[in-house]
């Protein structure tokens, strides 16, 4: 064989060799979004009118994710809302906790109660590539007297492929707190522990990705308990934050409602909502940087409760009862490459 075909045929190996690495190249986007849609037991929120707005509030997206978790789905006008994305999103989770037969999942685990003092656990997720396997878990670990503790909180946990490769997302929501987040912390951490324990017992494989993402109530202002989160979950994050984070009272009206209701501060301004990779698994090439996305209605509606007077730290301020907040949460998203 001449010179000329022994580089000839190397050129064509070394063009096939590339073609195959760029087709295995793939990304997966991942959002986690609380809409807070609670039962009208929670009293008055607003539900409704914030519900009517979120289906076309995800069409109007920039980028459409891949997977998005929804926590707090805990009414089944909520559940419909996300079923009339099937269009974008064909491929959709039973809620978690919401049926103890484990009917429509692969296997459920953990302590589900049938008592009928208890919810639903309100996590669902909603994927545009098929789900070859969905399991789900109720959290062990529960804080009592808490509102949580009248709920089957878990995780779901999702296989998917795309492009060839097998990924696999878990969607959270750990116990939440108003008024007693240090006795609310060590929970929060053994439903961590519970959810990795879970996960290793499906023996995935080291070569492939595991995405964690949810409400996990952890401050990200609180670096010792966002160090103690990503211990426990084995988890990397990657996120700078800006003026604006997932829980912003100072940008959310909803947010400021909800803050002025408990008595916290009108002023805070804090991260509760991650998306996450398990360290011990496969990484992405580089590290997926998580962002808040500020999501609200183009269309202003009205609510009673807000109308009036408010104390702001830069005086009082008058609200005309107008506003645009889907939920007391922003979605924050991240985008995974490998």
């Amino acid at each position: 064989m001449s010179l000329f075909k022994h580089w000839l045929l190397l050129g064509l190996c070394l063009s096939l060799f590339s073609q195959v690495c760029q087709s295995k190249q793939t990304q997966l986007q991942v959002m986690a979004y609380n809409i807070m849609q609670l039962g009208k037991i929670a009293g008055d929120w607003d539900q409704s009118n914030r519900l009517s707005q979120l289906n076309k509030a995800i069409r109007q997206l920039k980028s459409l994710p891949d997977i998005i978790v929804f926590n707090e789905v805990f009414t089944d006008s909520a559940a419909d809302i996300l079923h009339q994305l099937a269009d974008l999103y064909p491929y959709q989770t039973p809620n978690v906790g919401q049926d103890c037969s484990g009917s429509g999942w692969h296997s459920l685990s953990g302590d589900c109660s049938t008592s009928l003092l208890v919810i639903r656990g309100g996590v669902m997720m909603v994927s545009r590539h098929p789900i070859l396997e969905q399991h789900a878990l109720v959290f062990t670990a529960s804080q009592f007297g808490s509102w949580d503790y009248q709920s089957n909180k878990g995780a779901a946990y999702i296989k998917i492929e795309r492009n060839g490769q097998y990924f696999h997302v878990l969607g959270t929501h750990l116990q939440a707190a108003h008024d007693d987040s240090e006795n609310s912390h060590p929970v929060r951490m053994q439903q961590l522990a519970e959810l990795r324990q879970w996960t290793d017992g499906f023996n995935i494989s080291r070569s492939e990705p595991v995405i964690v993402a949810g409400d996990m109530n952890v401050e990200f202002g609180r670096s010792s308990h966002v160090e103690d989160m990503l211990s426990s979950c084995q988890c990397n994050l990657a996120y700078q934050p800006g003026p604006v984070m997932s829980y912003s009272a100072t940008t959310n009206w909803h947010t400021l409602a909800n803050a002025y209701h408990f008595k916290f501060s009108l002023e805070y301004n804090d991260t509760l909502d991650y998306v996450m990779t398990r360290a011990d698994y496969r990484q992405p090439r580089q590290a997926a940087m998580m962002e808040v996305v500020p999501l609200k209605s183009n269309q202003p509606w009205y609510w009673s409760y807000l109308r009036g007077w408010w104390p702001l730290a830069a005086g009082k301020e008058w609200h005309d009862g107008y506003y645009q907040d889907i939920s007391d949460h922003y979605p924050v998203v991240a985008t995974f490459h490998y």
